[in-house]
C-alpha cells in the first residue's frame, strides 16, 4: 500500500519525482521551485530559488528540489517555505 503525500512539500515532491525524466535534459544540476504540483522556474541556486518562493508564495505552499538523476528530498530546502518562517 503506498502513502499518499499530506502535505504540500510530499505533493510537490511527488509531482517533482514524476516530471524528473523530462527534466534532466534541459534542467540538470538547476533547482526547481515548486508551487501546487506545478514547477513555477528553475534557478541557479537553492537560495535563489527560496527567495522567489518567499516574495511569491505563502508560508508552506511551496518547495525546492534541485534537478539531478540522484533522487532524494533536500530536506530543509523541500521545507523552505515553512523553515524560514519559523
Amino acid at each position: 500500500m503506498s502513502s499518499i503525500p499530506r502535505t504540500e512539500s510530499e505533493r510537490n515532491y511527488a509531482a517533482f519525482l514524476s516530471q524528473l525524466p523530462d527534466l534532466i535534459p534541459n534542467h540538470r544540476g538547476e533547482y526547481a521551485l515548486l508551487h501546487a504540483q506545478k514547477i513555477e522556474g528553475y534557478f541557479d541556486t537553492a537560495a535563489t530559488a527560496i527567495i522567489e518562493g518567499n516574495k511569491k508564495f505563502k508560508l508552506g505552499e511551496y518547495s525546492v528540489q534541485e534537478v539531478t538523476e540522484e533522487i532524494e528530498s533536500l530536506g530543509f530546502y523541500s521545507y523552505a517555505g515553512v523553515a524560514l518562517h519559523a
